[in-house]
């Protein structure tokens, strides 16, 4: 095995709540990790796939009180953004700079952070630069990432290739032959990883 493949949204708190530890599971074992953002919309008009927050109400007040507790029992403030769901793309692009500079981990936890702990813009460019500075990275490059045509393409590529290794959510960790899906699989990849 080779490496692991994390496919991720920062739409999604479960991302948030996964990547405080899903690079240390890869660690672990000693397998590396590419951090591969996607645009969790898209996938999901594509596959026709399952919206949380458009199912019943009372799926929703179970789905929204999971999650907080699951961040009670990871010790890590969670509280939902007042104009969630902001624009992505943008925020999006700059991870893809940040894996091409090796520099994702920091970069994307960070992001999620601001959107999922602190109510920040995650669609401000300044803001943006200010967490890629943060976490190793050139400010202008991240800004100039988060609005490229190039960048954009790229986050449509890896949208598409996540479909077609069989993604239907996020967080997805893909060990190459096996997808694990969600927050609350990561035990189960920690336990497979660990049979060699």
């Amino acid at each position: 095995m080779i490496g692991l493949t994390f496919w991720f949204d920062v739409h999604s708190p479960w991302v948030y709540l996964a990547s405080f530890r899903v690079g240390d599971i890869a660690r672990t074992h000693g397998l590396s990790l590419r951090w591969r953002p996607l645009h969790l919309p898209k996938l999901m008009d594509e596959i026709g796939g399952i919206k949380p927050l458009e199912a019943s109400p009372q799926r929703v007040a179970w789905f929204q009180q999971d999650i907080q507790d699951h961040a009670e029992l990871l010790g890590v403030p969670l509280r939902y953004h007042p104009h969630y769901p902001l624009r992505n793309s943008r925020a999006l692009r700059a991870c893809l700079l940040a894996d091409d500079e090796d520099k994702a981990e920091g970069f994307v936890r960070r992001v999620l952070k601001g959107y999922w702990a602190e109510e920040a813009d995650i669609t401000d460019l300044d803001q943006l630069a200010r967490w890629g500075g943060e976490s190793g990275l050139d400010g202008d490059a991240v800004k100039a990432a988060a609005v490229s045509e190039v960048y954009k393409q790229r986050l449509e590529a890896n949208t598409a290739e996540a479909i077609t290794r069989g993604v239907f959510g996020v967080p997805t960790v893909d060990t190459g032959a096996r997808l694990y899906f969600g927050n609350d699989r990561l035990d189960l990849l920690d336990r497979h990883l660990s049979r060699g």
